[in-house]
């Protein structure tokens, strides 16, 4: 009998440690996400000619050489941040935080025809690591379900 008390103590243990790891699991992975948007946007927000070539090419605007190489290295950047963070949202198995990650991606693939370009010169490489990811994206873009989500320019208060 005291064996049986003390197996079902063990599978009470090993289950509350693994449930109290999956929350911090899923804590440290909504916490690297936010970091890695943070990083990300602050590109923007340091870089006044960053900023510049990203809203250049919202609207479809003329870019230098070196501006298209810039913005290139810039988008190859934001994919691959928010392919990570839809990775590490599917391996903790949030949804949603894996679903801002595509719809991220969505809103400004569908911004403008230059980032649309930049998406389907992207893509392969992006679906090599995670093909679902891909899937998704290129779903949310051909759904066009975007009601209530804003691209980062969009975000900007007007002066």
């Amino acid at each position: 009998m005291i064996t049986l008390v003390f197996l079902a103590l063990q599978v009470w243990q090993r289950n509350y440690t693994m449930g109290e790891s999956n929350r911090l699991e899923r804590a440290a992975a909504i916490d690297r996400h936010a970091d890695s948007i943070s990083r990300w946007r602050g590109c923007l927000m340091e870089n006044a000619d960053l900023a510049t070539i990203w809203l250049t090419a919202y609207n479809d605007g003329d870019l230098s050489e070196i501006e298209i190489l810039r913005l290139n290295n810039l988008w190859v950047d934001f994919a691959n941040t928010q392919h990570a963070n839809y990775g590490r949202a599917k391996t903790v198995g949030d949804q949603g935080l894996a679903r801002q990650a595509v719809v991220r991606v969505v809103a400004e693939v569908t911004a403008s025809v230059i980032f649309k370009t930049l998406w389907e010169r992207t893509h392969f490489m992006v679906g090599l690591a995670s093909p679902e990811f891909v899937k998704e994206v290129d779903r949310g873009i051909s759904e066009g379900n975007l009601e209530g989500v804003v691209t980062f320019k969009e975000m900007i208060m007007k002066p």
